[in-house]
């Protein structure tokens, strides 16, 4: 297929063109045409390229409406994206190479030129503006900010990106004076005005090149506001468990130092509630069992709180071990029974006859169905219901109780530390130490298991808890449990 390619040649010297007429008729060849139109004055050629278009530009410098270098600018702000060959019969590097500093494809001298170097130099130029093209494209197209400045701090060119960064358009920006300090080979963090007043943090980095036969500075601008936050969340991380390092280190060191004294307390107080150091009058008996009932409720929190720490930092020891998930069920029950004589809620299991076997550490997973147990018979109205089943994977039990249940948006923070809803209680309004289901928790991850909670259906909380099987394989069918048994 052939190629026409449209050659406009702005020439005042009659011979010459007549001359160039000769060179591009034998310049053409089987897949390219080359197609001259002439005009004889600048102002005829601008003329001309706003009418019509053209591929490339042939120009003579010295014209009688304009001379040197000036006559090739106004060429190529009339139409900056043609490629422009100048002719001249000026020294080549005094003249040329300066038309090609001020945005030329090529020069060529008139006493040297034929038909070959013509086809040469007009192929060689539309092939350098194809490549200038797509570097236009590409760095139109970064996604980071590209401005070019020169010495006297003026911007010639900004990208899609930099207009973007800055806010403005075209014309608020190429033009005017570039107001940030620019260190050749050194990041510099500045503030931007961005768009709709939004400050954006950016990095800017300057280098030195030649824009158009003139010294200046490329500048490379990003956004780094996102990387900025990044760090300063990190920074925040860094403390924030830096600080509760030192507040978990601190009140484990407390609470090992108060286990001493706490004891010596517990057994005065014990020793004068159970009168062996002589008869007490009744205020007297009141107000030792008051004693008694809060050093116990101070025991229980440093116990927690030890454990806690024990398996937040792995160190505590896990014995993992094939278990009967039925047997561990009724077992804690029982328990839980004996020690909530009084209460008037009722206790019920619904189990299976059989369960598969799991794989935990038995007096681990005791003390997470003890921590359940003990927080739904504290809000529940008149009934707890213990369940279980299994699946492929698993065995999954829940602790419902029917009490007032949890509030929705609350859930998520049931499991961190010291956490206490303002549940109503259904019970004798015992405050806990709201580490239980944070120890439950840690307890879940060591035994390779899950803990959840939400609503029940009807009415109170539901805690679920899962374990891994030890095998598919279930073990024999045990006796009927019983289905309801009051907790009192």
């Amino acid at each position: 297929m052939e190629q026409r390619v449209r050659v406009l040649l702005i020439e005042d010297d009659p011979d010459y063109t007549m001359l160039m007429n000769v060179f591009i008729d034998e310049a053409c060849g089987e897949n390219v045409k080359y197609v001259l139109e002439t005009t004889v004055s600048l102002q005829g050629g601008l003329d001309l390229l706003s009418r019509q278009e053209y591929d490339i530009v042939l120009l003579d410098l010295m014209l009688p409406d304009s001379r040197g270098l000036d006559t090739l600018i106004k060429v190529r702000a009339k139409a900056p994206s043609l490629p422009v060959v100048v002719l001249t019969n000026l020294d080549q590097d005094a003249a040329g190479l300066d038309a090609i500093g001020h945005g030329a494809q090529d020069f060529l001298s008139k006493s040297k030129l034929d038909s070959g170097r013509l086809r040469h130099a007009i192929g060689f130029a539309l092939a350098r503006d194809r490549v200038h093209r797509q570097m236009e494209r590409l760095v139109e197209g970064a996604p980071d900010g590209m401005v070019i400045v020169d010495r006297a701090r003026m911007v010639r060119y900004a990208n899609a990106a930099a207009l973007a960064l800055f806010g403005r358009k075209r014309e608020q920006f190429v033009g005017r004076l570039f107001d940030y300090e620019l260190t050749p080979g050194q990041p510099v963090i500045v503030k931007l005005p961005g768009r709709e007043d939004e400050e954006v943090s950016a990095e800017i980095r300057a280098g030195e090149l030649e824009w158009k036969g003139y010294p200046a500075w490329v500048v490379a601008i990003r956004d780094v506001s996102d990387l900025k936050k990044l760090e300063q969340v990190r920074a925040e991380v860094r403390e924030r468990r830096h600080t509760d390092k030192l507040k978990d280190e601190l009140l484990s060191t407390v609470s090992h130092e108060l286990r001493t004294p706490l004891s010596v307390v517990k057994a005065v107080i014990g020793t004068l509630r159970d009168h062996l150091a002589g008869p007490l009058t009744a205020d007297q008996n009141d107000m030792i069992l008051t004693a008694d009932r809060h050093i116990s409720r101070l025991t229980r929190l440093l116990n927690n709180f030890l454990d806690l720490t024990r398996l937040e930092s792995r160190r505590a020891r896990i014995n993992r071990q094939p278990l009967d998930p039925l047997a561990l069920i009724e077992d804690v029950c029982q328990g839980v029974r004996m020690a909530s004589r009084g209460r008037r809620v009722t206790l019920r299991l619904d189990l299976p006859k059989t369960l598969p076997s799991v794989r935990v550490d038995p007096d681990m997973i005791a003390q997470v169905l003890g921590n359940l147990l003990d927080n739904a018979l504290r809000y529940a109205r008149g009934r707890v219901t213990v369940r279980a089943e299994a699946t492929e994977e698993e065995v999954e039990i829940s602790v419902t109780d029917d009490g007032p249940g949890i509030p929705v948006e609350r859930i998520g923070e049931l499991f961190d530390k010291f956490v206490q809803l303002d549940r109503a209680r259904g019970g004798e309004g015992y405050k806990g130490t709201g580490l239980g289901l944070a120890i439950s928790r840690e307890i879940m991850t060591l035994n390779g298991g899950r803990i959840w909670a939400g609503n029940a259906p009807s009415r109170g909380a539901c805690f679920r808890f899962t374990l891994p099987l030890t095998s598919r394989t279930a073990p024999p069918p045990r006796e009927d449990t019983p289905h309801a048994q009051p907790a009192a």
